[in-house]
């Protein structure tokens, strides 16, 4: 099978369930909390290596409790973590996540290590990618990581999958890089300079960004799907109806089951399918879950 490279962060999460607004100048008050190791890129090589895939992972933690803790649990499913580096000066990354009816809104976010990532650690990662494999990045990498991986894939036939967040860190040189970017509604908004008003706005966000010189577009919209676009059209997959309970790690578990699907062979409205369903089983418990390929092709054919 192909081989996927992952270039992105790795932080230490914690979530605060059942916070109460409090007074002015008072704490927030939480009725429990979760420690979980997370990061967008060790996110997506963690899902995309439950779903089969031989995954690498590209990233920074610092040479402490936590960044030992992230590493393990990544090594533990099945990911190539040679590539991931320690920082004997910068802490790991740190996020606090407050959870509010399933939804999460970040409290804090400390980049700590991730932000030493550079250009030097990536490169030797990238060039030995072969034509069938796929490099899956997130904008909010270092800018000049972003830049020279922009400029590698625009060189050469490397396929890029990128998650544009943040979108104000997406330049026309990763948009026309990339092979698919996988925002989301309020990501699209941004990246279309548009405000979205209504069902269809998705559909002509998505249409508008491949007409700007995105190669291709999955716009994902929620409990309704995503919609795909590309030169070939704009068409709308559905997803599977489930109760969401904590959305965190959803939009990675997303692009990671896109890539998975693509390194399969499979053609890309049917790679979004299973991305779809992998991502909605994926919000149905609390904190990160990452779902087994079982449980998604399972779970496929209900779509």
């Amino acid at each position: 099978m192909s081989r996927i490279v992952v270039v992105g962060g790795i932080n230490m999460d914690l979530h605060l369930f059942g916070g109460r607004r409090p007074s002015s100048g008072a704490a927030l008050v939480v009725d429990r909390y979760l420690t979980q190791p997370g990061g967008k890129g060790s996110n997506v090589a963690r899902a995309a290596a439950r779903l089969g895939a031989d995954v690498q992972l590209v990233g920074r933690v610092g040479d402490d409790d936590f960044g030992h803790r992230c590493v393990d649990a990544i090594r533990e499913d099945g990911v190539d973590v040679s590539t991931v580096s320690y920082s004997s000066t910068t802490p790991t990354g740190f996020v606090a996540i407050e959870l509010q009816r399933g939804r999460h809104r970040t409290l804090v976010f400390v980049p700590g290590a991730n932000d030493e990532l550079d250009w030097s650690a990536v490169e030797p990662v990238v060039r030995s990618v072969g034509a069938d494999d796929l490099v899956v990045a997130q904008a909010e990498v270092p800018p000049a990581v972003a830049a020279a991986l922009a400029a590698h894939a625009g060189s050469t036939s490397t396929q890029l999958f990128l998650d544009p967040t943040p979108p104000e860190r997406v330049g026309l040189d990763l948009l026309h890089a990339a092979e698919v970017i996988t925002p989301d509604r309020a990501e699209a908004a941004l990246l279309a300079g548009r405000t979205d008003t209504s069902e269809v706005w998705p559909s002509i966000a998505a249409a508008e960004l491949t007409a700007a010189g995105a190669r291709r577009v999955v716009v994902k919209t929620g409990a309704t799907g995503a919609v795909l676009a590309d030169e070939q059209g704009v068409e709308r997959i559905p997803t599977l109806s489930i109760v969401p309970r904590d959305e965190t790690g959803a939009g990675d578990v997303f692009i990671a089951a896109l890539a998975v699907r693509r390194a399969e062979g499979a053609r890309w409205a049917e790679a979004v399918r299973f991305a779809n369903v992998a991502s909605a089983l994926s919000v149905a418990d609390d904190g990160l879950l990452l779902p087994t390929r079982d449980a998604v092709d399972g779970a496929v054919g209900s779509v």
